[in-house]
């Protein structure tokens, strides 16, 4: 909209005034500005002069001293307490001239204890031409410090003088900027206020054209205005179309409960017609029954929303008696023109899937129950064939032990009726009968970790370490094996007998399978943080986990099938072995699992499954690390006490 020419006159010439106005204010700050400049300039030479001054004084004082040294008469001594009497003065004058300056206060307090030492010295130099002699006044004279002393005085002066130096230049400049400011603010306000009266007779030229032109527009308005009107119509007809149309259920409904539409999918689902349910009220009444108020006092709640909401599951009657299951969303849709809030509500007919759910749910409490039918049934295999194991590895040791018995009284008493063969298959007979008998023993033992309860307490490695080192010292002893442990070994959660036997089973392997060198064994402890249960990203049981340690680019082998609390201790034994392939990393952990015969290496192939077996009962895990020709380690890992 076009201002008239009277008042864009006015605004003109009101424009100018004001700048006049703001060139007078400005020109009066500016002179008050050059005045407070001229002040400090003054101010400032106030202060270099006494600065002058106090260093004049000292310069007394130290010629009334020097007279006195040379004469040893009193009167000469007059510039010297006449400067005392000054300096003083002089040092409160700077310090009330320099008020606003706290880097000058600084120094003048530095400059104050200067003089303060220096007339101290002139003071110390005079008593000792009166108590002693010339000579000795002049020994501290020519030590030097009242002439250091003085030397500050004179640079520290020099820098209070530099300072205010500088601050009388920048006030110069500061007063020069305020005259040019002035004038240019002045120039340039006369400038403006001739532009402006130009304008003004611009305006008025124009005001014609303006007129013209606006009524053209105007007219064009009106056009713009008929098309937006056709347009919103077209949008409205489109919007309800939209909402009849939606392949959801929806309602439009006011503040006061009318129901103002509803599109075909609620008619299609529910069976009501618009004319069946005008209002809210006939809607609860219809579809809900004896839940009308509670569903009605959610309904009415919605109107004061300020966005939208996920209202949840409701259960409805159809028109035909049938029960479904909606899931209801709404959001405001603004005010009417009478000032009653409106709210859009949609609904998605849920009734199929809840049927799918509780079909699944029913399948998979039948799942659960066979799966635990299952589970009882292993347990009881399992039972029963720990139970076998056992009663065969104990009715096998009666037989084994008369046989054995049988073969060593043959040797011993008809050694000289056997040729050389004989001999040998006796002696044969003997070795098999102690081979099958520690068989039979880690059978039994094997057996017990399996029948047995560990009873699970606070245990110190390093005694579980000790005792098992002592149970394979006699394996040790006989292959020169060397066995280091690194302290401390911390405590943890285990059951003691369970976890020496794990242990020394271990050490038993590890010492072993050494060639060509005496075992060299290594045992340490760390701690280490492993995953919770149910972290999908942990390795499972018999699960391989390529890793890199230091040199080691291994295959880790995870054996035990639970996941651990953190934190945990994780127990090493490194041996320089042989070592053990990737591939059979697995295999080693088994029963009766053997990589070379046993007239290379005698034993069982039962160590290391009592190993396993242990450690799983303690709620652990156990692994190795190795590769072919670099040695082994072995570690378990149990819960930190």
């Amino acid at each position: 909209m076009k201002q008239s020419l009277t008042s864009q006159i006015t605004a003109g010439i009101g424009m100018a005034v004001a700048l006049l106005i703001l060139n007078a204010a400005t020109s009066y700050r500016n002179t008050l500005k050059l005045l407070e400049n001229e002040r400090w300039v003054g101010h400032t030479h106030q202060v270099l002069t006494e600065l002058e001054a106090t260093l004049s004084t000292l310069k007394d004082a130290e010629t009334g001293e020097r007279g006195y040294l040379l004469t040893g008469e009193e009167r000469y001594l007059e510039p010297y307490n006449s400067a005392i009497a000054r300096v003083n003065e002089q040092i409160v004058g700077l310090q009330q001239l320099t008020a606003d300056n706290n880097r000058q206060q600084q120094r003048i307090r530095d400059l104050k204890m200067a003089i303060d030492s220096k007339l101290a010295e002139l003071e110390g130099t005079i008593n000792l031409r009166r108590e002693q002699n010339l000579e000795a006044a002049l020994r501290r004279v020519k030590f030097g410090r009242g002439k250091q002393i003085m030397g500050d005085i004179r640079q520290q002066i020099a820098v209070m003088t530099a300072e205010e130096t500088k601050l009388l230049h920048q006030r110069a400049r500061e007063s020069q900027a305020s005259a040019n400011l002035t004038i240019l603010t002045f120039s340039l306000a006369t400038l403006v206020n001739f532009l402006l009266m130009v304008l003004v007779y611009y305006l008025v030229k124009r005001d014609r054209t303006l007129r013209d032109n606006a009524e053209i527009k105007q007219n064009q308005l009106l056009e713009q205005l008929e098309d937006d009107r056709h347009f919103l119509e077209l949008t409205q007809e489109r919007f309800r179309s939209a909402i009849l149309n939606a392949p959801l259920p929806i309602m439009l409904h006011a503040e006061n409960g009318e129901v103002l539409q509803i599109n075909c999918a609620w008619t299609e689902l529910s069976g009501y017609q618009h004319s069946e349910i005008p209002t809210i009220e006939d809607w609860t009444e219809k579809a809900y029954h004896s839940r009308k108020s509670v569903v009605q006092a959610d309904i009415d709640r919605l109107h004061q929303l300020n966005a939208r909401i996920s209202e949840g599951e409701y259960m409805i009657a159809t028109a035909s008696g049938e029960s479904r299951i909606w899931d209801f969303y709404s959001a405001p849709l603004g005010k009417l023109s009478d000032g009653r809030s409106l709210v859009i509500s949609t609904a998605i007919d849920v009734t199929a899937r809840k049927q799918a759910e509780a079909e699944i749910r029913m399948l998979n409490a039948t799942l659960e129950r066979r799966v635990e039918l299952r589970t009882n049934q292993l347990q009881a295999a399992n039972e029963e064939l720990e139970a076998f194991a056992y009663t065969v590895a104990h009715d096998l040791r009666a037989p084994l032990r008369g046989m054995q018995g049988l073969a060593e009284a043959l040797l011993e008493d008809y050694r000289d009726l056997l040729d050389e063969l004989g001999q040998e298959y006796a002696q044969q007979i003997v070795n098999s009968g102690q081979q099958l008998e520690a068989l039979i023993q880690d059978l039994l033992a094997y057996s017990r970790l399996s029948r047995s309860d560990l009873s699970l307490q606070v245990l110190e490695l390093e005694s579980a370490v000790a005792e098992a080192i002592a149970m394979v010292q006699a394996d040790a002893k006989s292959r020169h094996a060397q066995i280091s442990v690194r302290s401390p070994l911390p405590a943890v959660i285990a059951h003691r007998v369970t976890l020496v036997q794990v242990i020394a089973n271990l050490l038993a392997n590890a010492i072993k399978f050494v060639e060509g060198a005496p075992p060299q064994l290594h045992i340490w402890a760390e701690e280490i943080k492993l995953p919770q249960e149910g972290d999908t990203n942990s390795p499972t049981a018999g699960e391989l986990q390529r890793e890199r340690v230091g040199q080691w680019d291994h295959a880790q082998l995870l054996i035990t099938s639970g996941e651990l609390s953190v934190p945990i201790i994780r127990l090493w034994v490194e041996d320089n072995g042989i070592g053990i392939a990737p591939e059979h990393q697995k295999r080693i952990f088994r029963v009766f699992e053997r990589l070379h015969g046993i007239e290379s290496y005698p034993g069982t192939g039962i160590g290391l499954a009592i190993v396993q077996k242990g450690t799983d009962r303690m709620g652990g895990q156990v692994g190795v690390e190795s590769q072919l020709g670099q040695g082994s380690r072995f570690w378990i890992n149990l819960r930190k006490a």
